[in-house]
């Protein structure tokens, strides 16, 4: 079953690492919630984007499902800013699936299911 809403914000925090700093970590050291089927796909100066391409069931049995619209995209994008002090701030938005959204929402200091915080 799906939930309504693929989208989320999530707000996470490092209060002892710099952004470039915090980035690298979550680069080699990715998120706890962020399940090992989400594949990195592009890094910025400031933010990392991971994607993970869903083909239900169904659709496996059909030849070429993905290539005519069958898959499901969800994409998760953390971006990595200065709190103003020595930390730092991490939103973190996209869409995913509602497995992943859970594991989101208990690890966030602050979840918001389908819209910006």
């Amino acid at each position: 079953m799906c939930a309504l809403s693929s989208n989320l914000t999530a707000h996470f925090t490092e209060p002892h690492e710099q952004p470039d700093d915090a980035m690298a970590h979550w680069r080699t050291n990715r998120p706890a919630w962020l399940p090992d089927h989400y594949r990195e796909i592009d890094n910025s100066y400031n933010s990392v984007t991971w994607e993970w391409r869903h083909i239900g069931w169904p659709m496996r049995i059909i030849p070429f499902a993905g290539f005519f619209g069958g898959a499901t995209c969800y994409r998760i994008t953390a971006l990595f800013e200065s709190d103003g002090a020595f930390g730092s701030s991490i939103p973190v938005n996209g869409q995913a699936d509602l497995k992943t959204q859970e594991a989101v929402s208990s690890a966030a200091q602050r979840y918001e299911p389908g819209g910006a915080i």
